[in-house]
């Protein structure tokens, strides 16, 4: 076997991987860098018969220096090869179908007219997305990456390196924004040593670990120690272990563990623990990796309930990364003390004998017995290594491979034997190739009016697993099944479910719902200083189990933005102000009547990503639920109009400055429309907690009663500021009293949901923007839905049942 020497030398790259290496990356670059189709042909004149039409009933509000609602037909063509001139001309469809214009105070048209103008503008659109519309292979992003060669070689591994995906209508699923750059592939080549290194293992099995010890024992780089100074100060010594009170600063990191520098891999942990001078549980939280400097990966293992009086023991297991990597203890939610703990009052726990155990992982690795069985590699050839390529290629391609279709491959190999390598490292230079190559990378999709049955089969698997296709799938689409509708009907409830569906719910909501971005602002600590990483989790945790419970039991879409339910933990309980539910153990929970909770709207995860942290604006949070919830984008504003900024003093509420900004001619036309659903959430502060007025840094404002925020213990400086109005008008004259109002109205037009919903859906799926050709196939699915109730689980068989999810 190998010796690790010899495998590093392994991944240095020689002259004939390169060379292949960079042919693949010039054919990559070839594939999805091509020039577009259709070139602008500058300004194109609208058509006579469009331009009597738009002249006798739109020209004489929309032309000049001020035209209705900034839009002009004086500087609108009609070259329709550019995107945002052909969705100018949607819009002036749209309006006239909606029959919103011409306005009712103007001479309108009658119905045949208007019918004809839309129907030839249509088939003028269709015919020209058809023209614009590039075949883009699309290439794998992060996420897709790291699970397909888990499940590939049957692995553990984190990737790291690959650049960040951009996101193209929403998703970072779609071919048009998943490029290649020479960096790109640098990172490629990387990534792909970083998974044969987990493929083949080390050269000898770890030595298993098993450490016992104490927080008491902990010992200092001197010998010394590591606690002694603080025992009656932060920490009380009992007969069994160490009291501990602290939720901030607590030195508790496990070092004797660090210090045996053990191996990356996953471990088992026990902890014998009971929470002291409570009778309620109290809350322990542990974390791992580099938990003492903080220089390199860390992060949370869990949170835990720790019952009062009798000893309980906590088993976690745990993947650490890197070499070298810990775990830290400490409470959550206790007040902590720096000076008299032998004598201090408050809840704290009292932590005993630890265990810690590993690595756990299996040697040699099944991702290597995978590859290569029972071959002893000091006798394996070339014949063994075409054998290892003839099975893994098709896997790794998603398809069957052509009868010569493994031979560049296995040439690399015999290039690097002749060189002098071993049959495991030549044998790398050939799987690294393959890795690397478009075959892999890309999910090419062949056909003209179908793609095949085996891109159908990894449509579906990326869709509702985010990895590559499993045996069941591969073996419906060799022969054919797979394009049945009983046979896709029963492969859909398969996946989902599957373990392997959660991919889905995480992968789709953070992106649908911004999930992703839950991290990107932090909260102003001084204006909400509850907040911390516990309720952050929680909230996160809500959408995605309430987005379960509805794929789960097909329950009606109209359930995410108005539902009797939730699921809920006890931090997030007391953050929206609801009792009897306690512990860190989620549960679907029963709304209160009079709750204002309900829906995703609602829900703080949602409430967090649709604002900055500081202060809330009606804007955002009316164009993101233009955007996510009913699929109605609104146009950037004019370049001319700069954007609100907050009052910090506290002086007027954003709704005054709204007013006036809407008396600005240009900004009142989307306002009318962007403005009422952000004032229905108003009522909800950048971390979702509910307010009935503002809260400001403002010396002249009073003082709120809470001297210290709950869970935090962190003083209070905040002030009550000038009182939230969450009124407002719809465009349509509905009035808007409080939340629950706005959720009636959306409620009520449960195909405007499901048509936002199922377009995502697919732009998500088929990795492709959904345009104005695709809405008859929307509504097709939009009506399957309709005649099932609105159920989610029933949306998604419709899409895929639909024609157009196998279509290229």
């Amino acid at each position: 076997m190998p010796t690790d020497q010899n495998r590093a030398t392994s991944r240095s790259p020689d002259k004939a991987l390169e060379l292949a290496i960079m042919r693949r990356k010039l054919f990559i670059l070839a594939m999805v860098s091509g020039l577009s189709i259709i070139a602008s042909t500058g300004r194109a004149e609208t058509p006579t018969q469009w331009a009597a039409f738009t002249e006798a009933h739109c020209v004489g509000c929309h032309s000049g220096e001020s035209p209705e609602g900034d839009f002009s037909f004086d500087r609108l063509d009609f070259d329709l090869s550019s995107e945002e001139t052909a969705r100018r001309w949607i819009r002036v469809h749209d309006r006239v179908v909606a029959g919103e214009m011409p306005p009712a105070d103007e001479a309108t048209p009658d119905a045949r007219e208007s019918a004809s103008f839309t129907a030839a503008l249509a088939n003028e659109l269709v015919a020209a997305e058809a023209r614009r519309s590039d075949v883009v292979l699309r290439r794998l992003n992060r996420h897709e990456y790291q699970n397909t060669v888990c499940d590939l070689f049957q692995i553990q591994v984190t990737v790291n390196g690959l650049p960040d995906d951009s996101s193209t209508g929403g998703f970072d699923t779609v071919g048009e924004g998943l490029a290649v750059s020479a960096e790109a592939m640098s990172a490629y080549l990387e990534a792909a040593d970083q998974v044969l290194d987990a493929v083949f293992g080390s050269s000898a099995p770890h030595e298993r670990i098993r450490h016992e010890t104490n927080l008491l024992e902990q010992v200092d780089w001197r010998g010394r120690p590591q606690l002694e100074n603080q025992i009656g100060k932060m920490f009380r010594r009992t007969d069994d272990g160490l009291v501990i009170f602290q939720s901030g600063y607590c030195p508790t990191n496990l070092v004797n563990f660090a210090r045996l520098r053990a191996p990356a891999g996953t471990y088992r942990g026990t902890m014998r623990v009971r929470a002291v001078q409570s009778d309620q549980p109290v809350t322990l939280r542990i974390y791992g990796g580099d938990t003492i400097v903080n220089r390199a990966e860390r992060h949370l293992v869990g949170y835990y309930d720790v019952a009062p009086g009798q000893w309980t023991t906590i088993e976690f297991t745990d993947r650490l990364v890197e070499d070298g990597g810990t775990f830290q203890p400490k409470c959550y939610g206790t007040r902590d003390t720096r000076k008299d703990a032998d004598t201090w009052p408050e809840p704290g726990i009292e932590i005993g004998d630890i265990v810690i155990e590993g690595p756990l992982d299996e040697w040699p690795p099944p991702g290597r017995v995978r590859l290569l069985g029972d071959l002893e590699l000091e006798m394996a050839g070339r014949d063994d290594a075409e054998q290892i390529l003839q099975r893994l290629l098709p896997l790794a391609f998603r398809r069957p491979i052509e009868p010569t279709e493994a031979d560049a491959y296995l040439d690399l190999f015999s290039s690097a034997v002749a060189d002098g390598r071993s049959f495991e490292s030549a044998l790398r230079v050939s799987l690294k190739a393959v890795l690397c190559s478009p075959d892999f990378l890309f999910l090419n999709e062949p056909g003209t009016s179908q793609i095949s049955p085996h891109a159908l089969a990894a449509r579906l698997s990326y869709f509702l697993w985010s990895t590559m296709p499993d045996d069941e799938l591969m073996k419906l689409a060799d022969d054919g099944s797979l394009r049945r509708g009983d046979v896709l009907a029963q492969q859909v409830e398969r996946l989902l479910a599957s373990p392997k569906a959660s991919a889905f719910t995480k992968n789709f909501t953070g992106q649908w719902l911004d999930l992703r971005e839950i991290n990107f602002t932090e909260p102003d600590a001084n204006l909400h200083p509850e907040f911390d990483e516990l309720l952050r989790i929680s909230m996160v945790q809500e959408t995605e189990r309430f987005f379960d419970e509805i794929l789960s039991n097909d329950l009606s879409l109209v359930n995410f933005v108005d539902s009797p339910f939730s699921f809920l933990n006890g931090r997030l309980a007391s953050h929206y102000g609801i009792e009897g539910v306690d512990g860190q153990t989620f549960r679907k929970v029963q709304l209160p009547p009079d709750s204002p909770r309900g829906g995703l709207l609602t829900q703080a995860s949602v409430l967090k990503v649709t604002a900055n942290g500081t202060y809330t604006s009606p804007v955002l949070r009316g164009a993101w639920i233009l955007e996510n919830i009913l699929g109605q984008p609104t146009p950037p504003p004019p370049d001319n109009v700069g954007s609100i900024e907050p009052d910090i003093r506290g002086a007027t509420t954003i709704g005054e400055q709204l007013a006036k900004h809407r008396d600005v001619e240009s900004c009142a036309a989307c306002h009318r429309q962007i403005d009422p659903p952000g004032f229905a959430l108003e009522c909800f502060d950048p971390i979702g907690g509910y307010r009935d007025a503002y809260r400001t840094m403002s010396p002249d404002a009073r003082r709120p009663n809470l001297k210290q925020a709950p869970f935090t213990y962190a003083w209070v400086r905040y002030r009550i500021g000038l009182p939230v109005d969450a009124t407002a008008q719809m465009p349509d004259g509905q009035t808007i009293e409080s939340v629950d109002d706005f959720k009636r109205i959306l409620s009520a037009d449960p195909d405007q949901l499901a048509r936002n919903l199922a377009s995502k859906l697919m732009t998500y799926a088929m990795g492709r923007k959904i345009g104005f050709a695709d809405r008859r196939s929307v509504e097709d699915i939009v009506g399957q839905a309709r005649r099932q109730n609105y159920g989610f689980r029933s949306l998604i068989h419709a899409i895929v049942q639909h024609p157009t999810f196998q279509k290229p």
